[in-house]
């Protein structure tokens, strides 16, 4: 019933049930599964205020047409009115209702499993709710108590999302649901949560002024305590601290090296020393620069470019490693290099220059450095990623040396 009524036999076959005044029937018989339905209830609800005058004889002819079309059904007449032997579990409605407070429950301790039990339960919606009865007086309020469970449903996995995962996907399904529901404080809440742990704090700020213009124009009122309070918690956190790097600003796009992206992030994760090689021109300082912007969130003490073009003696790269380190570290931090041995860098370096470990600048497995076309390719723990138009690169035919 959560989508056009589907009527399944015990063998799964789809049974057909013709006829709109039939359809309905079976709707007001399975909304109230191992219930007695009254004959008064049922006959308002199949003729409204045009019922014929032998009502009581015409519902029992629909009921025998029912019970012709649904073989396997019991549908039992009792003095007050009709009953549908069902066991609840058998209707979409009472399973999903199960599912929903089920996960909503495990939101509490564990919002991974709720996530998966309340996408279970939305799955079962495979299109508006009851269509058969839409537009009927019993049908309108059934619907909307089904469609607020629902948006309920649609709220909690939100939830157990935002506490399990990475929140940029969810703003734009968050977007929708505010253009779809404008008045709901606590979907503007979630959006304003999900752009800020996107580091979008403006725009979070921004649905906030949104939302209180629309309730005041058109109700008059003021946003709750709650939606209030988390629009001063954003203003009065501090802005999140500029990265740590010092990559330069890309004035174009990168994009079509998405499979490289990923085998260098690979390799990054596995080796100490990672040199990047092609022909000239093929792109190699790009996308070494790239895959360095991608650690960013995931190096707390920066990730630093070393360029080495100018560097024609190999003895002078720790120096040149050292000063691109320093630089950025304060001049307590360039009086003694040795300070930055226990933070966790990232340097990715140019083509043009010598791969290497600047000695004293960190310990083993502390530094990653995707290199260039002279780098070190035979070094353990080191590894080599043909770059660009190489025409022997193939996804894989990384060089591994341990």
């Amino acid at each position: 019933m959560l989508g056009p009524l589907e009527v399944l036999a015990g063998s799964g076959e789809v049974l057909e049930v013709g006829g709109a005044r039939l359809r309905t029937l079976l709707v007001m018989l399975a909304l109230r599964p191992g219930q007695v339905v009254p004959a008064s209830q049922l006959i308002d609800g199949l003729w409204a205020e045009q019922a014929p005058s032998g009502a009581p004889n015409a519902l029992q002819a629909l009921v025998s047409r029912l019970r012709r079309a649904l073989p396997e059904a019991v549908i039992e007449s009792r003095p007050a009115g009709y009953q549908l032997t069902l066991d609840p579990r058998d209707t979409d409605i009472v399973r999903f209702e199960e599912l929903a407070a089920a996960g909503q429950a495990q939101l509490r301790t564990d919002p991974a499993a709720a996530a998966v039990t309340l996408r279970e339960a939305l799955k079962l919606w495979r299109g508006p709710a009851l269509a058969e009865v839409a537009g009927t007086e019993f049908g309108e309020a059934v619907i909307a108590r089904l469609d607020e469970q629902k948006l309920t449903a649609t709220e909690h996995r939100i939830d157990a999302d935002l506490l399990t995962g990475p929140a940029e996907p969810l703003v734009a399904e968050l977007e929708e649901l505010v253009v779809a529901h404008p008045m709901r404080e606590p979907l503007a809440a979630r959006l304003m949560r999900a752009l800020h742990a996107s580091a979008r704090r403006g725009a979070a700020l921004e649905v906030y002024e949104q939302t209180r213009k629309r309730l005041a124009d058109q109700l008059g009122a003021d946003p709750s305590a709650e939606l209030a309070a988390l629009h001063l918690e954003l203003l009065q956190e501090p802005p999140a601290p500029a990265p740590h790097t010092n990559l330069r600003a890309e004035l174009t796009s990168f994009v079509g090296r998405d499979a490289e992206l990923s085998e260098v992030a690979g390799l990054l994760g596995s080796h100490r020393l990672l040199t990047l090689t092609g022909p000239g021109g093929a792109g190699k300082t790009r996308l070494a620069v790239e895959a360095a912007r991608a650690e960013l969130p995931a190096s707390p003490d920066g990730v630093w470019l070393v360029e080495l073009a100018p560097v024609t003696d190999p003895a002078e790269v720790p120096s040149a490693a050292l000063a691109a380190l320093a630089a950025r570290a304060g001049a307590a931090d360039r009086a003694r290099p040795a300070r930055l041995a226990g933070r966790r860098r990232r340097r990715p370096q140019p083509p043009a220059g010598v791969a290497g470990r600047p000695a004293g600048a960190a310990g083993a497995g502390q530094l990653r450095a995707p290199g260039g076309r002279r780098g070190p390719a035979g070094r353990p723990g080191a590894g080599r990623l043909p770059a660009g138009p190489h025409p022997g690169h193939q996804p894989g035919a990384a060089q591994h040396h341990r």
